[in-house]
């Protein structure tokens, strides 16, 4: 009988352990790591999208920026990296693509093209 206890009792730890990881992992949220492309033109210089680092850095999530510009065309290039936690609530917030966008037209380029890939966080 206090065999059958024991193990009772073990049984017992282990799920409360397991049900507390689970809490703990969903609770925190996946990280994920997304690369946006976004092309544009109207870019005059690689000068002007380098200065543009500061507004693009201050969006939530952002941990990269590399412009690209193709003088001969006008033509640009924003690779935006962004690392964030799965949303867990409505009060969360994340990265919003919106104010790269709003980035953009303030400096009088018309967008393009917006590509994004989802990388792994292993």
């Amino acid at each position: 009988m206090n065999c059958i206890k024991s193990i009772f009792i073990v049984s017992l730890c282990l799920v409360c352990i397991y049900t507390t990881n689970a809490q703990t992992a969903k609770a925190e949220g996946e990280i994920t790591k997304t690369v946006y492309y976004y092309k544009f033109e109207g870019a005059k210089s690689l000068t002007d999208l380098i200065n543009l680092s500061d507004e693009i850095y201050a969006l939530k999530g952002v941990t990269e920026y590399k412009p690209e510009f193709k003088a001969e065309s006008g033509f640009g290039q924003l690779v935006v990296v962004v690392v964030e936690r799965t949303r867990t609530s409505e009060s969360d917030e994340l990265f919003e693509i919106t104010g790269l966008k709003k980035i953009l037209e303030e400096k009088g380029y018309q967008n393009l093209e917006l590509t994004s890939e989802e990388l792994s966080t292993k």
